[in-house]
């Protein structure tokens, strides 16, 4: 019986994903994410409610429109998936507690920004914002509100500090605001000194990554790379190797 409720949150996740494959197209072109009904990016027809089943109709049409036979991206099954194993994992370690839904937010919530991000290098703050307060509301909640209102301030404190003295010694913008208020989001879910790993993660994927970028398609270094996607993954690993990372920080005396 285990199993089915596992597959069942699998595929609600999945769903879910496919609506924020929604929210990621249509935000950044001002559409509204309600109306019109799903359709196709380029032929603009509408799709149909059985060509429009997470992953199983991409299998099934082969990665493109009925009607115009355009490709689809590959970005909206892997939303999908990534999606539903990430209400996979809540669901295994929380049940349907709060934490369930406060994490599934908080993954939701970095999926679409971090879509946009490396799309549009822009980060929604219409999402980032209001997530700092429901990731506080969180830390009042869980009875850890100095820890979530510590990683808040230092995480968004660190990037702004980095935005400011880049912006001096480069002459030019190395940080967005977006990502100042993206990282304290993120500080204020995993709260400090958690938000230690988190950003410590995102620089090293994010150089690892932006090298191998550079490299393979011979940019120039001056290249904007968005920083959002590797903060929003530091993010998530921060929260699924919590366990461990903590017993890291109480080997170092951080916790007691």
């Amino acid at each position: 019986m285990i199993i089915i409720y596992d597959i069942f949150a699998f595929f609600f996740g999945a769903a879910i994903g496919s609506f924020l494959n929604v929210v990621i197209y249509r935000m950044p072109e001002g559409i509204s994410i309600i109306r019109p009904n799903s359709f196709c990016p380029k032929c603009k027809k509408p799709i149909k409610w059985f060509e429009n089943i997470p992953v199983i109709s991409y299998i099934f049409l082969k990665g493109r429109c009925s009607r115009c036979h355009s490709r689809i991206s590959i970005r909206y099954p892997l939303i999908e998936i990534i999606t539903g194993c990430l209400f996979l994992y809540a669901f295994i370690h929380f049940g349907l507690s709060i934490d369930f839904f406060f994490y599934v937010f908080f993954f939701c919530s970095l999926i679409i920004i971090s879509s946009i991000d490396f799309s549009y290098q822009i980060i929604p703050d219409i999402i980032s914002m209001p997530g700092i307060f429901i990731g506080l509301i969180f830390q009042i909640i869980k009875g850890n509100f100095l820890p979530g209102l510590i990683g808040m301030l230092f995480g968004g404190g660190l990037i702004l500090l980095i935005r400011v003295i880049g912006g001096k010694v480069y002459k030019k913008e190395v940080m967005g605001v977006g990502d100042v208020y993206l990282t304290a989001m993120i500080g204020a879910f995993v709260g400090f000194p958690l938000i230690l790993s988190a950003i410590f993660i995102a620089a090293l994927i994010g150089s690892i990554l932006g090298i191998i970028f550079i490299i393979s398609t011979k940019q120039s270094r001056e290249s904007p790379i968005p920083f959002g996607p590797f903060l929003s993954i530091g993010g998530i690993l921060v929260i699924i190797l919590q366990q461990k990372i903590v017993q890291v920080f109480a080997f170092l005396g951080v916790y007691q």
